[in-house]
């Protein structure tokens, strides 16, 4: 083994030791125990490993650290990851972090076999791209997606483009229903079914950003575009490149002027050919996200939280007790909502309805919600709600709390429960189910 790639495996071990060295130790040495290791025929990983616990390492540090992990194989919290990946995006973003001014960058990796979204903590002096080896980062979760972190101790060197697989840099040829988070480059052809321009400020920049949701024969998906391809709404084209993100679990195609973009004139998708996505409910509880799907089944809860409320105009969040739990004591604005459990006997989701659907829903105004006593406005959700079929058309997402739809259409279902009697009796004397 070239003395170089060596010494570059001496300052792997030499990394994950941390400050931590019951012996000080440097890389030369490292490196001169791994080369009379590789003289007596051990294995190199072994021959790490062995070192790393000689020095002390964390239990926590394994061999897994000293390889490449692929990024589909990423899970969240774990330590001591070493990847190599093509820099897809990377921007800085001030924030705030316990009063002080801080500037993080984030962005997007891509390998061979999907993306990673990213955030580090200092300006680690790569541009979108590069292709780089990072070591010693860590994951975590975030909205339900993993999400890798580069601290102080992370090292990266830039790679050349052969260092990955051809196949990173090809695009994935699909149609929308197999788009899921994490996915690189897209071959894909889509009918552009909503469209809006907006401009806004990144990192003290103007900018203009066109966003919208593109659909095919399979469904619908939310998109932005970051340069100006003249995009048209009904329009058919085919889109080469972009990435694919994730917001609050929902997949959505990014792409900017690297993508290629053509319209495509003839046999194009047909807006009249897109589907409506009717799911079962185990099949919403399978995924993390999904955009325009409908649902049918029965509500079995109205949870506590439903009614006539009051939320911090800063975040949204409901007040308890007029405190909201990020900005403390403030001026709430009012908010009526529905919060339930539908089920359809395959799995069961739980449904927030708006302000619109929830006055709708009930028959009532907000302002006339209001001047309710809430056990009596509870007793009317219930009445009106429990035990009844809806179905449900809008967007799910899950959490630490698990799947929630949010609805931008509810409609009550009639049940005939004397027809659905007589077909059930009819099957079972036909044989069964």
């Amino acid at each position: 083994m070239p003395s170089e790639d060596l010494r570059k495996h001496a300052e792997d071990v030499l990394s994950l030791l941390g400050n931590d060295l019951k012996t000080p130790v440097n890389a030369d040495d490292i490196k001169g125990q791994l080369e009379r290791f590789l003289e007596y025929g051990v294995p190199l990983n072994q021959a790490k490993q062995t070192l790393l616990k000689k020095y002390g390492a964390s239990a926590s540090v394994s061999t897994q650290a000293l390889e490449i992990t692929k990024l589909t194989d990423l899970q969240p919290n774990l330590r001591s990851v070493k990847i190599i990946a093509q820099v897809v995006s990377i921007n800085p973003k001030d924030i705030t972090v316990k009063g002080e001014p801080r500037q993080i960058f984030s962005g997007i990796l891509r390998d061979e076999t999907g993306s990673v979204s990213f955030t580090s903590w200092h300006d680690i002096q790569v541009e979108r791209g590069d292709v780089v080896e990072i070591g010693n980062a860590y994951t975590n979760e975030w909205q339900d997606a993993v999400q890798l972190n580069i601290g102080n101790k992370t090292q990266i060197e830039k790679r050349d483009k052969d260092a990955l697989p051809k196949e990173t840099f090809e695009p994935t040829k699909c149609s929308i229903n197999k788009i899921h988070t994490g996915m690189g480059a897209l071959d894909i052809e889509v009918c552009i079914l909503e469209l809006q321009k907006k401009d806004v400020e990144v990192n003290g920049e103007s900018k203009t950003m066109f966003h919208g949701v593109f659909g095919d024969e399979t469904g619908k998906i939310p998109f932005t575009a970051w340069h100006d391809f003249k995009l048209k709404e009904k329009e058919t084209i085919s889109l080469i490149g972009g990435y694919v993100k994730s917001w609050r679990g929902i997949p959505q195609i990014s792409f900017d002027k690297d993508a290629k973009v053509k319209k495509v004139k003839k046999d194009g998708v047909s807006i009249d050919k897109i589907p409506e996505r009717k799911l079962r409910m185990f099949e919403v509880e399978e995924q993390s996200g999904l955009y325009d799907v409908s649902v049918e089944g029965r509500v079995i809860e109205v949870q506590q939280g439903s009614g006539f409320i009051l939320r911090c105009p800063e975040c949204k969040r409901m007040l308890l007790e007029g405190e909201c739990q990020i900005h403390g004591s403030v001026d709430g604005v009012a908010d009526l909502r529905v919060r339930c459990v539908i089920d359809d006997g395959s799995g069961s989701v739980s449904a927030i309805f708006n302000r619109e659907i929830s006055e709708m829903v009930l028959g009532k105004t907000m302002d006339e919600c209001k001047e309710m006593e809430p056990s009596a406005l509870m007793d009317l959700m219930k009445d009106i709600l429990f035990a009844k079929v809806f179905s449900l058309k809008g967007n799910t997402m899950r959490d630490r709390f698990g799947t929630r739809f949010i609805p931008h259409d509810v409609e009550k279902v009639e049940v005939d429960v004397k027809k659905d009697a007589e077909e059930l009796i009819s099957i079972l004397s036909n044989g069964g189910i």
